[in-house]
């Protein structure tokens, strides 16, 4: 195995029109990590991006066959791989790559970084991945994805099973579903796959965070939990069922609470919350600290992070988008990576060419 040093952080820049690589260079500006960043990305954009920063620091490309030939150079400077796996994305024009102007080059461009970078964290070349913010209309617009970062990470890595937990300070919340019109959670809540959810929050947070004996509260999905069915029979009939069958294997599981009290100083000490659906789970995370919070995928065979907020096109290119949240996510990255790095492959020999096939 080849002797590991600094981690190796793999930072998807997102949408090129949007903010992700403006945060993502002012997050690295600041404070120094202890890693050695791997950007993927538009090369123009990224540059751009840099200037208009006034960051003086080279931002030098590097290819996905001498990653995985010599793994990342060290140096002075930042490295960029531009996307794609089989062969690089064309590059953004100066047309293209306007701050504030996506398009369906610009998501295909954020899209190919993530299959790109995933690549590379299967394949051990990095040990944690970091993910500024993409748009999920731009994705549907270009035809590459329907989804978020959540289920196109599970994809690509060929996992059916992931969960989205947000985290601030002691605050984790973990979604029973991610992205589904409110009308449909209902229906599509079911006793196994919550179990599952608890069941992953719980091995996770004792792998990745060392908490020996997890604590996990669960959200109740109707008013006043139900009000014994007044107000809907969800909880007895799938939540109360799902929390029964973890307690069974000796988890220390609470609930269904009523999500008003649940959020609130009324509420049982836990390690994390499971929530029913989005809104559930982030208006209180985002009350906490919007520019802490932190998007973590559970499920995956890598550590992956993220900020807690959206491309912000009208923000791109002025300099004002706060970096604080991506701060955070690669801090919380690196805080997990030695916990569950991916084991590090011995490098090829010079001049080798690896069959690289695609992630999906």
């Amino acid at each position: 195995m080849a002797t590991k040093t600094l981690p190796v952080l793999a930072i998807t820049l997102g949408d090129p029109a949007g903010v992700g690589p403006e945060v993502a260079l002012r997050a690295l500006r600041g404070r120094r990590l202890a890693c050695r960043p791997l950007l993927f990305g538009d090369l123009g954009a990224t540059r751009d991006a840099a200037r208009r920063l006034g960051l003086a620091t080279p931002i030098d490309p590097v290819t996905v066959d001498e990653l995985e030939q010599r793994g990342v150079p060290t140096g002075r400077g930042l490295r960029l791989v531009a996307p794609g796996i089989e062969k690089p994305v064309r590059p953004l024009t100066a047309a293209q790559r306007r701050p504030g102007r996506p398009g369906r080059a610009t998501a295909r461009v954020a899209y190919e970084s993530i299959r790109t970078a995933v690549h590379l964290a299967r394949r051990g070349v990095v040990d944690a991945l970091c993910t500024a913010p993409v748009s999920k209309e731009w994705f549907a617009r270009a035809g590459v994805a329907r989804t978020g970062h959540t289920e196109i990470l599970g994809e690509l890595c060929g996992v059916g099973d992931v969960r989205m937990m947000m985290a601030v300070d002691d605050l984790r919340v973990v979604l029973a579903t991610i992205h589904l019109p409110l009308r449909s959670v209902a229906e599509r809540l079911d006793a196994r796959g919550i179990a599952d959810t608890i069941a992953m929050t719980a091995d996770h947070l004792r792998r990745w965070w060392r908490i020996r004996s997890p604590r996990i509260a669960v959200a109740a999905l109707n008013p006043h939990a139900g009000d014994g069915g007044v107000y809907g029979d969800e909880e007895s009939r799938v939540i109360t069922p799902a929390i029964r069958r973890l307690r069974r294997r000796g988890l220390e599981v609470t609930g269904p609470h009523p999500a008003d009290t649940l959020f609130s100083a009324l509420g049982p000490p836990a390690d994390a919350i499971i929530a029913m659906y989005h809104d559930q789970g982030l208006v209180p995370i985002k009350q906490r600290d919007v520019h802490r919070a932190v998007n973590v995928t559970l499920g995956l065979p890598f550590v992956r992070t993220s900020p807690d907020h959206g491309t912000a096109y009208d923000l791109a290119g002025t300099g004002k988008a706060d970096p604080s949240s991506m701060r955070a996510a690669l801090e919380m990255a690196l805080e997990l990576a030695p916990v569950h790095a991916v084991p590090r492959r011995p490098t090829r020999q010079s001049g080798a060419r690896s069959a690289r096939k695609g992630s999906r």
